[in-house]
């Protein structure tokens, strides 16, 4: 065994020039493999870490929990953590009020509150507030140990109590909360003795704040059902169950997230064992003298095998490391500056603060560990075809080895005339393997740069953002469906003192600068007749209006049907939006639909008939899935059903009226405005962001696809330098050796070309239909990538013309003589 490993070595060192090759290709590798699931990861992680930094982190709140439901429940063994809160009373102040609270520690934790300043309350009459607070009912100047009395109510089962007087000792300082600009709600916490004090054991009601064990629910999903589970067990009813959401959704992780990861990963893998097996075995081509003479000396066949291996494992021991110590000291400048692409929000500030403080490590041992073995594995699965083929290698065969094997004795094809055509092809065919199988991997690069180049030509952020937006500006109520923990935000509840009045609008139509503005009324429905496909429940969704002017957009993405803005009028005829139908197949142009329509607190019941199917863009209906005429919605509720307002502005008047339309916004409670700019800059961000990363792999393929093509063209020339040598002695000129040379390079070039052209040509187009039906990246419109196609074509061409211009240099460095003396 010891002579066989010393073998391997003094191979390892010997053909040095192919090693280099394939230890590049392989460092190339690790890098890839470790950077795409060290970022991937890091990105999950310090996501986790800003979530957990910022949203209070219990899963679920029972509310409205009795003492003795209260005791039976915490026992519950899918608990990880809980804890307990109650709700005294309020305090009202001036745009809002309040509310008198005690948490236990663990309460306190679960809901990320702090004290600022002090300590928390323990004793009766200690308490904890805010400087706002302290504002709010006039002590300002009130300082830690100070006694305040402070008039308060206490809830009871009618509603709130008589005002009483208690005088309070200042013990602790909270931290300002983000406000609304309207109904603040300010917490002022309070001891567990004064809450005992102030409510009977027979009223007392909790608030259980819960956190579940993973093992018992560890996806988005799984919480919610065993959450459920937990309140019929208890009879808790659905209304006092109420989901931590921003916290859920923010944890939640796509898993597409990871299916791209690892299909990227796989792409790259196969990728790489593709070139480095075309190294192997085109390297293998050129020893196989070496080895049939190792077989004549006494090796047996699982020897040659174990030489093949160790040799390229050697290399693999080299490489792989010497990738990793690449990746670790890369990831971090890679992963900063895909993160400082993202659009400045609340979250990215905390997650680029964590980066900078370095308190999540993109080191994480079991990638390194991953990319060493899948980096192994795929230099192992390369050399299991070339282990074959050398161990096969017969003594006296190898003595006659001239680059191709045959079972059958075949006569050699020879040519009355002879000219660098016929040499060059019959070099390019004397093995058909390895010339194809160095296409077909170059080819694979070529066609996936092809493939990823149509997608990201057909992203175009311009009409993505006029999708997203129909004008310049969009004014839109903050409505939020189903949050039990702010039922103030519900669309029903905001249409009864909606900010979107008549003033407001009058006020925004006269700003200097605007053009037009188009108001969109909207109400919700339920179709009790219809399932729906998201869970248990009726069809819900939103009835959304428009005026004339509007409606010709509309009408564009309508099917075939004919529908005039007359039959939106009268009739109550809809249309139904693709979206809407995709879902529902069972709704079909004049289906009759039994809806329930909701305007405020009260509902009734409206047949509505589909008089068309449109394809329209979210930036013209929004969150309508059933589209009719303004003046219907409006004849439908007595209150203002005006949901949002797109606003034409002069082009050289948008930075300013963007200021005036921010002021007027700011003074009403749960309105938003969003702008086309924004949008726009925002998705030519994203888009910036993963061209650059997908187009930054596959330069890297890209240089391991031409360490394949270096080898390649240098093992052609070595295993026939005794040949050219002859020819050259014969009367072959450098000029014609070097225009030969030229031939054999022009046929990978024209095969790699032709073949990434074609077919990446064809599955782009098949990747841009996917897009567009399944709606992914907001792709809606195809265009072919000719700059990056012409640029491929470019660098291939080139690339093959270096290195022909390389080997030649190589050759003719070389007297004839010595040439001719090669291998002897």
């Amino acid at each position: 065994m010891k002579t066989v490993l010393n073998l391997a070595w003094a191979n390892t060192k010997y053909h040095r020039v192919k090693n280099i090759l394939s230890g590049l290709a392989i460092i190339f590798t690790t890098i890839l493999v470790y950077l795409i699931i060290s970022i991937g990861m890091g990105m999950v992680n310090t996501q986790n870490y800003a979530v957990n930094s910022i949203y209070p982190t219990f899963h679920t709140m029972y509310r409205n929990v009795s003492e003795p439901v209260k005791d039976q429940l915490i026992l519950n063994q899918s608990f990880e953590a809980y804890g307990l809160r109650q709700d005294i009373g309020e305090i009202p102040i001036e745009d809002g009020r309040i509310v008198i609270t005690h948490f236990d520690k663990q309460s306190l934790k679960l809901s990320k509150g702090t004290i600022k300043e002090g300590k928390t309350p323990q004793k009766d009459n200690e308490i904890a507030l805010s400087k706002g607070g302290l504002l709010s009912i006039g002590f300002a100047d009130a300082k830690l140990g100070d006694t305040i009395p402070i008039a308060y109510q206490r809830y009871e089962k009618e509603g709130l109590s008589i005002a009483q007087t208690n005088d309070f000792k200042l013990v602790g300082i909270l931290p300002e909360g983000t406000q609304t600009k309207k109904n603040k709600v300010l917490s002022m916490l309070v001891s567990e003795n004064f809450t005992k004090s102030v409510i009977p054991e027979t009223e007392r009601t909790y608030r259980v704040l819960v956190r579940f064990r993973t093992s018992e629910a560890s996806t988005t999903d799984e919480i919610e059902n065993i959450s459920k589970k937990v309140a019929e067990d208890f009879d808790i009813s659905e209304a006092d169950t109420v989901m931590n959401s921003d916290y859920l959704f923010a944890n939640y992780v796509d898993p597409s997230f990871f299916k791209g990861m690892i299909f990227i990963v796989a792409i790259i893998l196969i990728v790489g064992a593709l070139t480095v097996y075309s190294i192997y075995y085109v390297s293998m081509i050129n020893k196989v003298q070496e080895y049939g003479k190792l077989r004549a000396l006494g090796a047996n066949k699982k020897q040659i095998r174990i030489v093949v291996l160790v040799e390229n494992l050697l290399v693999a021991l080299i490489a792989i490391p010497i990738g990793l110590i690449i990746s670790i000291f890369s990831a971090k400048f890679f992963f900063q500056q895909i993160m400082s692409t993202y659009t400045e929000n609340e979250m990215m500030i905390v997650i680029q603060k964590i980066i900078a403080e370095g308190k999540v490590s993109l080191f994480i041992p079991w990638i390194a560990i991953l990319a060493i073995v899948v980096t192994l594995l795929t230099v192992v699965i390369s050399s299991l075809k070339p282990m074959r083929f050398a161990s096969k290698i017969m003594p006296v065969e190898a003595m006659n080895y001239a680059g191709k094997k045959s079972k059958k004795r075949k006569h050699q094809k020879s040519f009355t005339n002879l000219n660098l055509r016929k040499l060059a092809e019959t070099n390019l065919f004397r093995n058909k393997k390895r010339t194809f199988t160095t296409i077909i991997s170059l080819s694979l690069i070529g066609i996936l740069f092809i493939i990823v180049a149509t997608i990201f030509t057909c992203m175009k952020p311009a009409q993505i953002a006029r999708d997203a937006i129909a004008e310049d500006f969009r004014i839109e109520t903050d409505a939020v469906s189903g949050d039990k923990m702010n039922p103030q935000q519900e669309w029903t509840v905001i249409q009864q003192n909606n900010p979107l009045s008549e003033d407001t609008l009058q006020k925004i139509e006269q700003l200097s600068g605007v053009q037009k503005i188009y108001p969109q009324r909207m109400m919700s429905f339920e179709a009790p007749a219809i399932r729906s496909v998201y869970g248990d429940g009726a069809l819900t969704g939103f009835l959304k209006g428009f005026d004339e002017e509007q409606f010709k957009k509309i009408k564009s993405y309508v099917k075939k049907e004919d529908v005039s803005f007359a039959d939106l009028l009268i009739g109550n005829k809809v249309i139904a939006t693709e979206v809407l139908v995709k879902h529902y197949p069972e709704i079909k142009v004049g289906s009759k639909i039994k809806v329930e329509l909701f305007a405020g607190d009260q509902s009734h019941i409206q047949e509505l008939t589909v008089a068309a199917i449109a394809d329209v863009p979210e930036g013209i209906v929004g969150r309508g899935t059933l589209l009719t005429s303004n003046q219907f919605i409006k004849e439908q509720s007595p209150h203002n059903m005006t949901y949002s307002i797109d606003v034409q502005v002069q082009p050289q008047k948008m930075t300013a009226i963007k200021e005036k339309l921010t002021n007027i916004i700011n003074r009403y409670d749960y309105l938003t405005m969003d702008s086309f700019t924004e949008i726009e800059k925002e998705w030519e961000s994203i888009t910036v962001l993963m061209s650059g990363a997908v187009y930054g792999i596959m330069i890297i393929l890209g240089i391991v696809g031409v360490m394949n093509l270096i080898n390649t063209t240098i093992d052609s020339i070595l295993s026939r330098k005794k040949q050219l040598g002859v020819m050259q002695a014969i009367g072959m000129s450098n000029r014609q050796m070097r225009r030969m040379l030229q031939g054999e390079g022009l046929f990978y070039a024209v095969g790699i070309i032709a073949l990434s052209v074609f077919f990446g040509s064809i599955l782009g187009y098949g990747a841009y239909i996917y897009a567009v039906t399944n709606r992914v990246l907001q792709i809606k419109t195809y265009a072919y990538p000719t700059i990056q196609v012409v640029l491929l074509i470019l660098i291939v061409i080139i690339v093959q013309l270096i290195l022909t211009f390389a080997t030649t240099k190589m050759v003719t460095r070389e007297t004839i003589i010595s040439r001719i003396h090669y291998s002897e």
